[in-house]
């Protein structure tokens, strides 16, 4: 009815709901917390552990088992504190052109060996996936962290199932960070379970550090992955999807070039 007018609709997606910001003022909180425990605790504990090794040598009675959970514990807050660092990697990630099929094949045979051992995995495939520009230690550490949250959202369900899907997702751009240009994101990994899903009053947050719907969650894990898909030039998303629903957490890459 108006020649020469062009109408333009926004529409909310619930699909982007959790959809990783930039910037984010948690996220820089997060670096040098990190920062400040690797420097004020790591050194230290180091002694604490030698000293507790040397009292092993010389086991007297029930003082003996003393020093084994010293141990434990020590390398317990080294383990989180080494997570902690992984924040404070501010250097360029080095991507190339890769086969993302073996590591989802490596990702699922670790969650099969371990902490997915009761879990049924799926594989939804694009067979004809390009080659992803992605850094391959980063996209192994991303999958291994979502299968992990994975196996651990589904534990009360009595038939725990796990997806592994990937998709190309034509027209898919975004924008990594602020001041960075948009660019096609076409590749997309899903990481897909029948749990429940995260709390609704944290879903907006759900990739900020030290938030967690886990009682014993640091809040952790999602964030590395939400930074690491970003040092990839990517972005991490939430959402609940499908009938019946399930959540979905989906890693969304740049196509490789050559």
């Amino acid at each position: 009815d108006h020649p020469g007018w062009r109408i333009v609709t926004l529409h909310p997606a619930a699909a982007s709901r959790g959809l990783a910001q930039p910037d984010r003022v948690p996220a820089r909180a997060a670096t040098g917390a990190a920062a400040m425990l690797a420097h004020e605790i790591k050194n230290p504990l180091s002694g604490i552990r030698g000293a507790a090794q040397l009292l092993a040598g010389t086991p007297q009675g029930e003082a003996a088992t003393l020093p084994d959970l010293i141990i434990d514990e020590v390398d317990r807050i080294a383990a989180l504190i080494d997570r902690m660092q992984d924040f404070t990697d501010t250097r360029p990630c080095v991507v190339e052109p890769i086969n993302i099929y073996p590591l989802l094949d490596h990702a699922r045979r670790l969650a099969c060996a371990g902490f997915a051992r009761e879990v049924r995995f799926e594989e939804r495939f694009d067979p004809s996936l390009p080659l992803v520009n992605a850094n391959r230690d980063a996209v192994l550490q991303i999958l291994v962290n979502l299968l992990k949250n994975a196996a651990e959202a589904t534990v009360h369900q009595a038939d725990r199932r796990i997806i592994l899907a990937t998709t190309y997702r034509h027209g898919m751009a975004a924008s990594a960070g602020a001041g960075k240009p948009r660019r096609p994101l076409p590749i997309e990994l899903a990481v897909i379970d029948n749990g429940p899903g995260a709390p609704d009053d944290i879903v907006d947050q759900l990739f900020d550090p030290f938030v967690s719907g886990k009682p014993e969650g640091r809040g952790l894990g999602l964030a590395l992955v939400d930074k690491l898909a970003r040092d990839m030039g990517g972005i991490a998303q939430y959402a609940r999807e499908g009938s019946p629903e399930m959540t979905v957490l989906r890693i969304l890459l740049p196509r490789a070039t050559s």
